[in-house]
This record gives structure tokens, sequence and C-alpha cells, in this order.
């Protein structure tokens, strides 16, 4: 097949250009597995570093480690999170007016696969900062791309686009359970640069299993959608120099340093996403319709944000928690701290097509009521309070170290969580979407992982052992509020479109 399907709500396929006959058999377009695949690979390649990242940070040079301090290393990993889905809005813009998005996510896949190379053969910081550099900037061509173009593969109020979101975050979580698995074996059983070695091996895969399934992307991820001018294309390149100079002379000048770098990270995330709203809604080429659209998407965002630091905890505060706090031994065998995460990624990757194929079937019935996309929101942040929940009640049932069942069962709930409000945010995204920004919109939903990631970083320099039972309470607490409020929006976005 040389073109991508369009799945409509009955499940009849068409080309843009060859209209395909409808049948039973059709079920998802055959460009949504092609970018399941690469965004698994790169996921792999992505959460096999997060999970051994602020270890290689804090622990000393004796364990292979660079030797900086707890604190900053949990600034450290919460500021490259940050920065990760920071560089999404650049790609989306690139894919937008520059470069078609299918171009975009073959050079990010490239690009990823050098900075973990960097990472496994260059030592100490230098090593680190050019990996971290050549990853984000691959992260920020790739992510938003391949988010945007499975939007493409349906035709809008499709009720099988929640199904497809599903089904591509399955694949997001296959790729974050096997990557924390090889990592955190190879670093504990050879070192860290061998560990991020098989990330940029990861990688690699993925980017030969999407060159060989192009052709089924949607076609108009051949072309930019908007283009820019000449006299634009000098302006997007002075700003990007200034932007580069400016972080150079603060680095240089000490202003800007690992301590405080998370501090500039969420300045700059807050900024931008602003900005973006702001664009978005004075842009000529939105409509009114879109408009209303656009600002519909505003809470959302700010409840995604929420969102996203509770979940990106994993590798920040629960990072240390597992380290410190959780009784790892099974027997005579010693768990890895960095398999914590893989706990919660197993739930996701069971739970996810459970819930797709429920969400499925109730699509297809006339006569049965389908809970709102917007229900669906609120009950991930339900799920969210009683993780937290359990955490905050663990220190009052245990003395000493947390036993390894009973936080197994918390990674569960919570990747029950994830699954149940991630793919659901993408697909809001995607439906709110205008369609000259459709790759920026989903770059923005990324934002809100962007803010997660940074504010999980202060979390975690929040979190102690000795004051674990209030932290988790304030994390249920923001969690069932957070809920609440989405519940409350089901009415106002169910008239601007969100099914």
């Amino acid at each position: 097949m040389s073109e991508s399907q369009t799945v409509d709500a009955t499940g009849a396929a068409e080309n843009s250009g060859n209209a395909q006959p409808a049948g039973p058999k059709v079920k998802q377009p055959i460009g949504l597995f092609t970018l399941s695949s690469i965004e698994m690979w790169e996921r792999f390649s992505f959460y096999g570093l997060q999970v051994i990242l602020a270890y290689y940070i804090y622990y000393s040079a004796g364990d292979g480690g660079l030797g900086l301090t707890e604190a900053e290393a949990l600034a450290i990993a919460g500021a490259y999170g940050g920065v990760v889905y920071l560089g999404q809005p650049v790609g989306a813009w690139f894919a937008d007016r520059l470069v078609p998005a299918r171009t975009m996510v073959m050079a990010g896949g490239v690009i990823i696969m050098a900075g973990h190379i960097s990472l496994a053969v260059l030592p100490g910081i230098t090593g680190l900062l050019t990996g971290l550099a050549l990853i984000t900037i691959g992260t920020g061509a790739l992510a938003p791309n391949t988010h945007a173009m499975v939007g493409r593969l349906y035709k809008e109020q499709s009720p099988r686009r929640d199904s497809g979101y599903a089904i591509f975050y399955t694949g997001i979580l296959i790729g974050a359970l096997f990557g924390p698995l090889a990592t955190g074996y190879l670093q504990v059983e050879l070192g860290f640069h061998y560990g991020f070695g098989a990330a940029a091996v990861g990688m690699a895969i993925g980017l030969i299993t999407y060159f060989l399934g192009r052709n089924t992307v949607p076609t108009e991820s051949r072309i930019v959608p908007n283009p820019v001018s000449s006299a634009g294309r000098l302006k997007a390149a002075g700003f990007g120099i200034a932007v580069v100079a400016a972080v150079a002379v603060l680095m240089s000048t000490g202003i800007m340093s690992t301590g405080n770098l998370n501090n500039y990270v969420l300045g700059t995330i807050l900024v931008v996403s602003v900005v973006y709203f702001v664009v978005m809604l004075r842009s000529k080429k939105v409509t009114a319709d879109e408009r209303l659209k656009v600002k519909g998407f505003i809470p959302l965002f700010i409840t995604g944000a929420i969102f996203w630091t509770m979940i990106l905890q994993l590798f920040t505060t629960f990072a240390v928690y597992a380290d410190t706090r959780v009784n790892l031994n099974i027997g005579s065998y010693s768990m890895p701290a960095a398999y914590i995460s893989t706990f919660e990624v197993v739930a996701g990757i069971i739970a996810g097509p459970i819930i797709a194929a429920y969400g499925q079937k109730l699509a297809v019935r006339t006569n049965r009521k389908v809970p709102s996309t917007t229900s669906k929101l609120a009950l991930g942040f339900v799920l969210m309070t009683l993780t937290f929940g359990l955490f905050a009640v663990f220190p009052l049932l245990f003395t000493g170290r947390i036993p390894l069942i009973p936080v197994i069962i918390g990674m569960i709930v919570m990747g029950i969580t994830e699954v149940m409000y991630a793919p659901i945010g993408m697909s809001v995204a995607s439906q709110l979407s205008p369609v000259a920004f459709n790759s920026q919109m989903m770059a923005l939903w990324g934002l809100t992982a962007a803010a997660g990631a940074s504010l999980s970083g202060f979390m975690g320099q929040l979190y102690s052992g000795t004051n674990e039972v209030g932290f988790f309470t304030l994390m249920t607490v923001i969690s069932l509020l957070t809920a609440a409020f989405l519940y409350g929006l089901r009415g106002p976005l169910r008239r601007l479109g969100v099914a």
C-alpha cells in the first residue's frame, strides 16, 4: 500500500487519492503501526537513559558515576526531561514551515542515535552534555511529528481516533519497558556506558523499521503545509543563533549552573507555552471556531502539566525512593533500582489494549452511552489519587524499608493511570488543533510533559524519607482536586467538539 488510510466512524477506509472498499476487516490504518514502531524504539532509547541518568550523575566515580550531589542529579534529570519536550515545538515548527514531517522523523532518529553514542563513548561531563544535547534535538524533531501524523490518519470526530492513540501509546509503553530492562541490567553488570550504547542500538532498529514503512504514513506528511518566507527563514536563523549564544554566555559566566539549570528550563517552558497560545489565537490562519478550540485547550494544558508532574516523578522522586526506601531483595537476588519503573510500564502495556478494545467496542454501539473524553481524563486523575494515596500510607504500615510487593502494587496503579490519561490527552490535542498548526498543537501538548518533567525535578528535591507521608499526601490532594476540575469541564468541551 503506497498511501496511508484514513479511517472513519464506520470503519470504512479511504486514501486521500484512491478510495478503498469498505469492509469489516478494516480496523486501523497500516500507517499507525509504522508510526508506533519508530516511537516505540525512540521511547526504548529515551526511557532506557532516563532510568539510569540520575544514578549516573550522583553515583561516585568508583561506582561508574560522575560523583555529583543527589540534589544536582535530580535537578539535571528534571531539567533534561523538560528540555527534551521543550525542543518539540521547534521540531514541529520545522515540520509546519520548512521540512516535511516524514523527513523530520527520520532525521530526528539519526540525531538521537548519535546522542546515545556520545554518552557511550565520551567520558565525564563532556560526554553527558554532548549526548543530552543531541538527544534533545533529535527528540524534538521526531516526537511531535509522529504524534501529529497519527492524528492525520483519521477523519475528524472518528470514534476510532481514541483507540488508535491508545494502540500508539501501547507501543510507547513497550519501548518504555524494554529500554529500562536492557539499560538497567547492563548498568549493573557492565557499567553505565554499556547501557547508553544499548539505547543507541534500539534507535538504530527503529530507524530501519520506519524507513521500510515510510510510504504508509499520511500523504500530508510529505509536504510542508505552511511554508515560511525567505525573510522568515532569516529571522528564525537569527533567533536560533541568539538563543545558543545566550545559553553559552550564561554557562560560561557561571550564571547558569547544574544547580539552577532547572529554574531556567521551567521559566523557558512557561514563556514558550504562552507565546504559542498567543500566536495561534492571533493568527489569521486560525478560524473563529478554531480559536475557541484553542482557548478550550488552555485548562487541559494546565491539567496535563499536573499529570506529567506526577507520572514523571518515576525518574526523580521514585528513583531516589527505589534506591533508598525499598527493600529490593528477592531471596538472594537484589533487583536493580532502575527496574522499579518497569512494573508501572508492564501494567500500562496490559491495560492499554484492554482499554482501547473496550473503547472501540463502545464506539460502534449506537444504543450504549459512551463516556466523554473529558470524563476519561478525570478518571485518570482519580486513579492518580489512589496511586499517591497508597504511597502516603505505606510508611504508616511498614517500619524500615518498604517491602517490594506493596511498591509494585502502587506502580501497577500508576501504570493504569497513565494509559487512562495520556493517549486521551493526545487525542484531545489533535481534536482541538487548528489546521495550520497541527504539528505545533501536538508540540504544545508535548510542553505539558516538558513542564511536568521540570516540575518533577523540583518535587524530587522536596521529597525525603523523613517527610514522605506529608509529601505523598500533598500529591494525593492535588490529584483529587484536578479530577474534580476536569469533571466540571465536560459540558463546555463537548460544545467545542471534543467527543
